[in-house]
């Protein structure tokens, strides 16, 4: 009995320290962990948990689409970004449509800086040009999959204040604002499909499917090269979609008036009919013009030939 007695006190004593849960000192206001315990973690539910991305071979597609071709206007206002408004909380909730984004789009917990779930910190996220997954947010871009540039192209520019905004915060269509790695995003920018497509091929035929639903529901054209690209990308849907197209009016925007009016030729158009004296000229009801060095109007010298033109303007009977 004294042989086991030690040996049974120090096996008790271990298993004692394998069973009880481990503790650590409160983290101090300003460090990463005091950041991380004021972090709030919420259940994923069915409202913003979203499937896998679709790839070909299990994209729905529909059996039609639609296009409108057109060409791009050459005069077209330039486009400003800063005339696209983002992101703006709609609903008041205090999560602007970047946050709703990741709320929506993430495949685990997500988690908020405070407990009033303002701003996503983690979770887990497909980004789906690229095929990879992510968990930290701040290396995601909320993707237009339209473009802002690319929309102004394709009819946009025509839009109101309060049409781009809504286009730019847009949450009633989940592929139309898109959670993407930000270098893809970057690499993207506002090319269309003819410039630019994903590198996991696998989204391709979602990526055209996508895209065109979003044109034909805000009435966005596309060009020919894009119209192209698109169905080389709808041939990889399992089921490709038949796309057809009509051709668009071409509207052209309205001349931009320049900043100063254009000025009157120095010397005016020459006129047919002539007459022996300023008298008979002003009796004719024939129109002065203003000299371009005298202080008066007059008449035209090729008007009056026997007026003298004092001044060599090329303007005679100057007031």
């Amino acid at each position: 009995m004294r042989t086991f007695l030690p040996l049974i006190l120090i096996l008790t004593a271990l298993l004692l320290a394998c069973t009880s849960e481990p503790t650590s000192p409160p983290p101090q206001d300003g460090s990463d962990a005091a950041t991380q315990a004021m972090a709030t973690t919420v259940p994923a539910t069915e409202a913003n948990a979203l499937p896998a991305r679709p790839t070909a071979a299990t994209t729905n597609s529909p059996t039609a689409l639609h296009v409108t071709v057109s060409t791009i206007p050459s005069n077209l206002p330039t486009y400003d970004r800063d005339d696209w408004k983002n992101w703006t909380d709609a609903d008041g909730d205090c999560q602007d449509a970047r946050q709703e984004v990741l709320v929506a789009e993430s495949h685990a917990t997500v988690s908020y800086l405070t407990d009033r779930r303002c701003q996503v910190t983690s979770g887990q996220w497909l980004a789906p040009y690229t095929g990879t997954i992510v968990t930290d947010p701040g290396k995601l871009d909320i993707d237009h999959m339209v473009p802002l540039g690319n929309a102004h192209l394709s009819g946009a520019w025509k839009w109101s204040a309060a049409q781009r905004e809504r286009y730019t915060n847009h949450l009633a269509d989940p592929q139309h604002l898109i959670a993407v790695t930000r270098s893809a995003n970057r690499s993207k920018g506002a090319r269309g499909p003819e410039d630019w497509k994903p590198e996991d091929r696998s989204y391709w035929c979602q990526y055209a499917v996508d895209w065109i639903t979003i044109k034909d529901a805000w009435e966005l054209t596309v060009t020919e090269a894009e119209r192209g690209a698109l169905v080389e990308m709808l041939d990889t849907c399992a089921n490709p979609p038949q796309l057809t197209a009509s051709q668009g009016q071409q509207v052209n925007p309205p001349p931009v008036p320049s900043e100063r009016p254009a000025q009157p030729s120095a010397t005016p158009t020459l006129q047919t009919r002539t007459y022996a004296n300023c008298d008979a000229a002003q009796a004719a009801g024939e129109r002065r013009v203003q000299g371009s060095r005298g202080g008066g109007r007059g008449f035209l010298k090729s008007m009056v030939p026997s007026a003298r033109d004092s001044d060599g303007d090329g303007v005679v009977c100057e007031k």
